[in-house]
């Protein structure tokens, strides 16, 4: 009987003992039983701390039961990110360090509720292992190291990747070819998906676009006759979707004025006293200013059909007025040599009258209808003398 009564003694011994070790606590005040005094009141004073107490903090992590994390500690805490919060009443932590009334070795207490009228001011950090992050406080008031909680070590935020870009040239002229390089753009996670290539108007408004999946990320543009100016725009994505920054690459380019350019063109042509004639003629068009432009032009008549008249080399001198970027209207003279039973001579200078509308427009070429007159200066009144035609235009 008296074995059973000591024994059961011992047995009550042991669980108090391990009640008092492991119970869960409340704590209401800090700074009774602190692991470092006086109170801390820097980062680079907590730092300090745990310089010069390595030996102490070590032997805590080891009652914790979590000495295996203590390298991870010793090798991540000189580059880790210290924060302060605060610690809101009811907050829970897993065990805390301290010393029995800030003297005497480390103990550990576990299962800590703070339980205090007001949040305290504490040190903050995180040290990974094995794809687990254990978030650290260490209160301001005492310095004791307490594991808050544990969590999964959140994915990597994905970076935006960055777009780098040079484009061919300076001023260029519409219809010219320019080059877009991107293939300096970077990923952090080296993952470029695709690169979109923009060329946007005035407007804001997409007239072409790219799109490479493939380094080296290098398009070309023909830049458009429609406006002064356009912008080039360039978008990088990663495998994960986020996009570079739009104004890591945004150029705008300025369209040199076009003064002029070559032109041909072709047509039929009847001849009052009858013949028809097919035409042709190439030269070159200037324009003065936005409304008036001068044509030189070298050419022939061949006569298909009718027996009076012949064909002619004609070489034409014009000037053009543009009411609109469409409708023109214009006049000249002209030399034509060659068979012509309308003179004595081969050789004759014509006036010539005519209008036309633009029917067709794309980056290389204006293509215009026109209707032309031409008559022979020295006998307006002859049958002969007189030609009326039609024709398309192509403007270079």
């Amino acid at each position: 009987m008296r074995k059973k009564l000591l024994l059961l003694f011992g047995l009550f011994l042991v669980m108090a003992c391990s009640s008092t070790a492991f119970a869960a606590v409340t704590l209401k005040r800090l700074g009774d039983h602190p692991f470092f005094s006086p109170p801390l009141t820097s980062e680079a004073e907590f730092r300090a701390m745990v310089d010069n107490n390595g030996a102490d903090i070590k032997l805590g992590f080891e009652q914790a039961g979590y000495g295996d994390l203590y390298p991870e500690f010793v090798a991540q805490f000189p580059t880790a990110e210290v924060e302060t919060i605060q610690v809101a009443p009811g907050d829970h932590m897993d065990w805390m360090l301290f010393r029995r009334k800030g003297t005497g070795p480390v103990k550990t207490v576990k299962d800590v509720t703070w339980g205090g009228e007001a949040p305290f001011d504490a040190f903050s950090f995180a040290i990974d292992k094995d794809e687990q992050r254990y978030n650290f406080i260490v209160p301001y008031a005492c310095g004791n190291f307490s594991l808050m909680n544990i969590a999964a070590v959140p994915a990597p935020v994905n970076q935006e990747p960055v777009c780098s870009m040079t484009v061919s040239g300076g001023e260029v002229k519409c219809g010219e070819t320019i080059t877009v390089d991107a293939s300096g753009s970077t990923d952090a996670e080296g993952a470029i998906a695709q690169v979109i290539f923009r060329l946007v108007d005035a407007n804001n408004q997409v007239v072409a676009e790219q799109v490479d999946t493939e380094a080296p990320y290098v398009q070309e543009f023909t830049v458009p006759c429609e406006s002064t100016q356009y912008t080039v725009k360039v978008v990088v994505v990663d495998a994960a979707g986020a996009e570079s920054s739009p104004t890591d690459c945004t150029q705008t380019i300025t369209v040199a004025e076009k003064k002029g350019g070559p032109i041909v063109d072709l047509g039929y042509a009847r001849q009052t006293d009858p013949a028809d004639y097919l035409f042709g003629r190439v030269g070159y068009e200037y324009f003065l200013n936005d409304r008036v432009s001068v044509i030189g032009a070298i050419g022939g008549f061949v006569r298909v059909h009718g027996d009076d008249g012949g064909s002619a080399f004609i070489a034409d001198a014009l000037m053009n007025y543009y009411f609109n970027d469409k409708l023109f209207v214009g006049g000249g003279v002209g030399l034509w040599t060659g068979e012509d039973d309308s003179a004595d001579d081969e050789t004759e200078i014509d006036l010539i009258a005519n209008m036309g509308y633009k029917i067709h427009e794309n980056e290389k070429v204006k293509t215009s209808l026109f209707v032309e007159g031409r008559f022979e200066a020295d006998e307006l009144v002859s049958s002969l003398a007189t030609r009326l035609g039609v024709g398309l235009r192509f403007q270079f």
